[in-house]
């Protein structure tokens, strides 16, 4: 038994049955918003809808089915497509960007994330709306480039997965970069100073070092981030324009204009499920990277 596990255990002896006094109050909230309606939705999933609501004396898997549409498979490949871009650019950003970061006092630091924290302090819909004054035909950007004779015509950057990406990268670029930054300010700089005087150039400090022992931080946060991506609906629905349709939005039309719960039950089953494949993937790349570590 490794140390922390006997820890864990000798606390847990210390608490005695008392440790279900801090967890019951959790678990019971947990199960009754969170699981028990998951629960719900995915047996609805399996009715009819019909005109006089949710027929519960039948079972079918015709909603799961209608799935297969090519409509539906375009609308689901088009939301992983986005949501893998954007959990990439952040992949690659959060590095040099965590490094500058760890570099700082802690001053610097603090002032630094808070920046970053920035675009949570205001409103989806309305930096949704602030892009659309950015990215638009006679945005910032194509009157610039206009101006500066770059372009003759202007660039199509939003209502398509061009707005969305560059509409939802600066605030979930974050769910990245915190956790990667906590694991680089933590590095042990001897490491990084023993690889190079044993002839390492930069790049295999990086390489050989760096990247093995903070890989598993980068990966916790591209988890979070793809889930981010995958649920967000503001930014896609005002970005991406009635071509550009996410599974979320698609979700939200189905059930709230259509009133179609088992159908809407059924998009939002396989968006979980899409989205757990993701997360089961990187978890078993974390295990492995923590356990490389180990060794």
């Amino acid at each position: 038994m490794t140390q922390g596990a006997a820890g864990r255990a000798a606390l847990g002896v210390r608490l005695g049955g008392g440790v279900w006094l801090f967890l019951g109050p959790a678990l019971a909230l947990m199960l009754a918003v969170y699981l028990a309606p998951l629960f719900d939705t995915a047996v609805v999933s399996l009715h009819r809808n019909t005109p006089s609501g949710i027929d519960r004396d039948s079972w079918t898997i015709a909603n799961y089915v209608r799935l297969l549409d090519t409509y539906y498979g375009e609308v689901l490949l088009r939301t992983l497509r986005v949501s893998l871009l954007i959990t990439l650019f952040s992949v690659l950003l959060a590095y040099p960007v965590g490094v500058w970061l760890a570099g700082l006092g802690p001053r610097g630091q603090t002032w630094a994330i808070l920046v970053y924290l920035s675009p949570w302090f205001v409103n989806a819909v309305v930096k949704s709306f602030g892009w659309t004054l950015i990215l638009g035909n006679k945005g910032l950007v194509n009157r610039a480039l206009q101006d500066l004779g770059l372009i003759d015509a202007p660039l199509r950057l939003m209502l398509n997965e061009t707005g969305i990406v560059v509409g939802l990268l600066p605030g979930h670029f974050l769910f990245v970069l915190l956790p990667l930054w906590a694991a680089l300010k933590g590095l042990d700089g001897n490491l990084r100073w023993a690889a190079m005087t044993l002839g390492a150039r930069p790049w295999q400090v990086f390489l050989r070092v760096t990247l093995p022992l903070t890989l598993p931080a980068l990966l916790a946060g591209a988890i979070i981030n793809f889930t981010m991506n995958m649920a967000a609906f503001a930014a896609p629905a005002l970005l991406g324009g009635t071509r550009t349709r996410v599974l979320s939005f698609v979700a939200y039309q189905v059930n709230l204009e259509e009133l179609n719960w088992p159908f809407g039950g059924a998009l939002a089953v396989a968006m979980l499920v899409v989205t757990l494949g993701f997360v089961t993937v990187a978890q078993g790349m974390t295990r492995r990277g923590f356990a490389g570590r180990g060794r």
